[in-house]
């Protein structure tokens, strides 16, 4: 009967997206998946936060995902086309632990008559990507289907994906030790105020800075002028407790407004004064979304004794002989970020400037991880670009893993 297969082949499934007070969310990315072929059809909500995704067989159960920066994901299973409308609220986004957390065991089965439908609130494993090409050039406009996510070797389904510049929450942390007296910390202070100029307007942005001791200058915002002035009005004077700084930049996070979790570091010394030990911070950046962007800048002698690429810059293998250089580029390569080393004397205005250009190219990836109990465990990230229109070599980018936070 080609009438009744043309119906089920031309099903729709249609909804609207709030907020938790009502207000419609526009702009929101709708996926529907088929439960049975895993075939994906995408939307966004329009202006009353409606969506409408047709094409769908009616006699199948489909998987809706909705998700936008700032929101927790939700995700509602064994959805048939051809009901009523459904209604999505998304919560925001305020702590992203690695769980997803099922109020009831999801099921291919039907639905019993008057049964709810599985709902699932998740918050996103956010992955910040930065593709180049064999030359070293960003690659833009790439697509979803051109990257593959796997965790812990199993592929990811990505549910979020965005691209080109968007608003981030930074954190600048800058060293104001007594060893930027002088010439290092008015260069400093350009190199910062260079990387305000080149962020995007709507980023918010908030001054951390250390020597024995950390101090939030100024907590996030978007006004320019109080970060500006809280920049001018730094001294140098005091040790060195980095670990400590990383430590409390983290801790400001929850706080953010964006869905982008940013850090700026600049220093110019090894610790020598933290209270918490640098496997600590380790573990704080693995369990955290931040993405950590340093500057090290060391006078000659110095870099000579740091430039070599080796944990320890001195014998015994102790923590309080670890290498400066290798702590950046450890911090920056956990987190998908990088490090950046200029020779003595050279202008840092151009080193914060590529920072802010690399975070406008980046791409956005999400996916949904597995449900987790037990002890907290690394799970470690692969992602790769497949592109049939954009041939290879292609460098990829991004965290290494996360610590899932395991059962509560």
């Amino acid at each position: 009967m080609p009438g009744a297969a043309e119906g089920q082949a031309t099903a729709s499934i249609r909804g609207v997206v709030t907020d938790p007070d009502g207000r419609p969310l526009a702009a929101v990315r709708v996926g529907v998946i088929d439960q049975e072929t895993a075939v994906r059809r995408e939307t966004q909500t329009d202006a009353s936060g409606r969506f409408q995704v047709a094409g769908l067989t009616g006699d199948r159960r489909h998987r809706v995902v909705a998700s936008q920066f700032g929101y927790q994901t939700v995700a509602l299973e064994n959805i048939s086309p051809g009901g009523e409308e459904i209604t999505i609220t998304l919560k925001p986004q305020i702590r992203r632990p690695r769980q997803v957390v099922p109020t009831r065991p999801p099921s291919n089965e039907s639905n019993a008559p008057g049964e709810a439908a599985v709902h699932l609130t998740a918050n996103l494993v956010l992955l910040t990507v930065s593709v180049k090409d064999a030359r070293g050039h960003p690659v833009p406009h790439l697509q979803p289907s051109d990257f593959k996510v796997s965790e812990d070797g199993a592929p990811q389904e990505i549910v979020h994906f965005e691209q080109g510049n968007a608003p981030l929450s930074v954190v600048l942390l800058m060293d104001t030790s007594s060893s930027m007296a002088g010439s290092p910390l008015p260069e400093a202070k350009r190199a910062a105020l260079e990387f305000i100029a080149q962020s995007h307007p709507q980023s918010e942005i908030a001054l951390v800075v250390f020597n024995d001791r950390v101090r939030v200058v100024q907590a996030f915002t978007r006004d320019r002028s109080q970060v500006r002035a809280a920049i001018h009005q730094l001294t140098a004077t005091g040790g060195t407790a980095l670990y400590d700084a990383v430590a409390k930049a983290i801790e400001l996070m929850p706080a953010a407004h964006s869905a982008r979790h940013i850090i700026v570091l600049l220093s110019d010394g090894k610790d020598e004064d933290s209270g918490k030990k640098f496997s600590e911070v380790e573990r704080l950046v693995q369990s955290s979304d931040v993405v950590i962007f340093a500057v090290g800048e060391y006078a000659e002698p110095d870099r000579k004794l740091f430039m070599t690429g080796e944990k320890y810059y001195k014998e015994p293998a102790l923590e309080v002989n670890l290498n400066p250089v290798w702590v950046l580029r450890q911090l920056a390569e956990l987190s998908g970020g990088g490090a950046l080393f200029p020779h003595p004397r050279t202008p840092l205005e151009p080193f914060f400037t590529l920072i802010a250009r690399e975070l406008q190219r980046q791409y956005v990836l999400g996916y949904i991880p597995p449900a987790r109990s037990g002890e907290p465990k690394f799970h470690a990230i692969e992602v790769r670009v497949e592109s049939a229109a954009r041939p290879g070599p292609f460098t990829v980018w991004t965290r290494k893993g996360y610590l899932s936070n395991g059962a509560k």
